[in-house]
């Protein structure tokens, strides 16, 4: 086990497991959830959403290369949003991203429970649910209170597992293929485009985790870029041959409503066998993807703290390993209190609502980190290449424009969430207004 040295952060994250960490942390839960969304919200018009919001992500993903090769700091999102706009605005991307990745981590449970219920029925049950879902949170929060190599090793080992059963599903589709399955091509109209954008802005949420973890990664400024893309395309290809797939090979009607839709398809196509084939991937899939994001929860707070957005215990560093125990077990009972969600919806409602939720949340953070590009491009010329000057106007107005259409169709009652919860950090400003974060 990697040590530290009197409680400092390790540079245990090299290429590999920094690519692992953005490729599982976009590839999740969400393929194997959402297509049922889709098929109920839009049909096979949904099938648009996809490249319209890969190229949306590309375009952030070229803002935070750029911001973290001019600043290799712990905490990412929030760092580049208080250098250029002050010590409020740091808090709420701080603070919104963290909300984020911990409503983004009951999803995950949610999902997997969901899958779990593929094996064991009695996991429709919201007492046993709740009672799994606890005991897959805590068990991966352990593994990482161990370190940053501890996570980074079952972030690898998962991401490579994942994806070996979405590409045999995609392939055993292909001989189930017909374009009829396509028709009627947007039964709802034309405007549940917008609705499944929405949807399809969750399952690629990932890429800016790159930028999170900086001092623990090895050359963080060239691996945080690498990482950013590499990862993204990653998960691209498998997301389009997936979707592509599903789409072709069963009618919209026959996946709408189902908590596991790719493992309805894989016993469409491949009878129980494939079944039970993609669960266990779906399972594993959703351990890896929970495991990312509470490496990334844990450092929220952690960074926060430092910088003095949050209370001071939370910067405090395990002077074994080097993790941020309390950050992370903070991040884990906010998750673990959101899963009581079980008990008031079903599985797919409540998962439907919380991955909006989280998106919606992290895009405002993502929204002030694109704002700040410009910003610090013209106040600190010295920390960019010419070619990221000339580029960081086009590259800001992008990114925003992508944060509108993505929340375009969330709905209001996700606005209102986004609005109370930003109102938190507000609120905790203005009650610690004399506290002014320490700039890295």
């Amino acid at each position: 086990m990697q040590k530290s040295r009197d409680g400092e952060l390790v540079r245990g994250l090299g290429l590999l497991g920094s690519i692992a960490l953005v490729a599982g942390n976009i590839v999740g839960s969400g393929i194997f959830v959402i297509p049922a969304s889709l098929a109920d919200a839009a049909g096979p018009l949904s099938l648009l959403a996809w490249p319209i919001v890969a190229l949306g992500y590309f375009f952030l993903n070229a803002v935070y290369a750029d911001l973290a090769e001019a600043y290799p700091y712990q905490g990412g999102l929030q760092v580049y949003a208080e250098r250029a706009f002050g010590p409020l605005a740091g808090l709420i991307a701080s603070s919104m991203y963290w909300i984020s990745c911990c409503i983004g981590n009951a999803a995950f449970v949610t999902a997997f429970v969901g899958y779990a219920q593929v094996f064991f029925p009695v996991f429709s049950r919201p007492l046993p649910a709740f009672l799994l879902a606890q005991a897959l949170l805590w068990t991966l929060t352990i593994v990482n209170m161990g370190g940053v190599r501890a996570g980074s090793f079952v972030q690898t080992t998962t991401t490579l597992l994942k994806l070996l059963p979405l590409a045999v599903l995609a392939l055993a589709l292909i001989p189930h293929a017909s374009t009829a399955n396509l028709q009627p091509f947007a039964p709802k109209g034309w405007g549940a485009l917008f609705p499944a954008i929405a949807l399809v802005a969750w399952p690629f949420l990932g890429s800016e985790t790159a930028t999170v973890p900086a001092e623990e990664m090895r050359d963080a400024r060239r691996t945080i870029r690498l990482a950013a893309f590499g990862g993204f395309g990653v998960a691209a290809a498998a997301y389009f041959a997936v979707a592509l797939a599903v789409a072709l090979a069963l009618p919209s009607a026959t996946i709408a409503g189902s908590a596991s839709p790719l493992a309805l398809a894989a016993e469409h196509a491949l009878g129980p066998w494939g079944k039970a084939f993609v669960t266990v991937g779906a399972l594993i899939s959703i351990a890896g993807v929970l495991n990312g994001w509470i490496l990334i929860a844990g450092r929220l707070p952690q960074a926060a703290a430092k910088r003095g957005y949050m209370p001071e215990a939370l910067a405090r560093l395990s002077p074994r390993t080097g993790a941020p125990t309390r950050a992370l077990a903070l991040s884990g009972i906010a998750a673990g209190a959101l899963a009581s969600t079980y008990f008031v919806q079903s599985l797919l409602d409540a998962y439907n609502f919380i991955a909006l939720a989280s998106t919606a949340a992290a895009l405002v953070a993502i929204a002030m980190a694109a704002a700040a590009l410009v910003v610090l491009v013209r106040r600190e010329p010295d920390r960019f290449r010419p070619a990221q000057r000339r580029r960081a106007p086009f590259l800001a107005a992008g990114g925003l424009l992508v944060v509108v259409i993505l929340l375009r169709g969330s709905g209001w009652q996700v606005w209102a969430f986004t609005a109370a919860a930003a109102a938190l950090p507000l609120t905790y400003y203005l009650v610690t207004f004399d506290r002014r974060p320490r700039r890295a």
